[in-house]
């Protein structure tokens, strides 16, 4: 920014004897220093307060987590896609178009055996319209 070389410092120092005579200085150096201190107190705690919020705010960083705590987060990341991928497999084998036994398309009478239920209904809720037409659409169109 700016900064005071030795001629500046002298030019004050004439200035501050000849504003407040040589007893006031003494008084006026406290006074500044009792300032400068309480103003680095205050900025610190300001310093202190928001780091501490910040890191409240976004959470642990790398550095400061344990070995543990790493451990445990990559084990449950890795559990998060191995469920996703088991998932994601289960739902193209469901959801394939056919039967892998008997190369028949699912849903048919022809791939569910005598007490599948479940795997026709399965199949047949892929087909059905996922919202029934509210009361009121259907009273809608019974007056028109």
């Amino acid at each position: 920014m700016f900064s005071l070389g030795g001629q500046e410092l002298l030019v004050i120092v004439v200035v501050a004897l000849l504003l407040f005579g040589p007893d006031k200085i003494p008084q006026l150096a406290r006074t500044i220093g009792r300032f400068t201190r309480e103003f680095n107190k205050y900025k610190s705690i300001m310093e202190q307060t928001l780091s501490t919020e910040i890191y409240k705010a976004e959470g642990p960083t790398k550095d400061a987590m344990t070995i543990e705590e790493r451990i445990a987060k990559a084990g449950a990341a890795s559990d998060a896609i191995t469920e996703a991928r088991e998932a994601e497999e289960a739902r193209t084998a469901s959801g394939s178009g056919e039967d892998a036994e008997s190369g028949e398309p699912t849903g048919t009478a022809a791939s569910a055996g005598p007490g599948d239920d479940g795997a026709l209904a399965a199949a047949g809720s892929a087909q059905r319209p996922t919202t029934a037409p509210l009361a009121d659409e259907t009273d809608e169109e019974d007056e028109e």
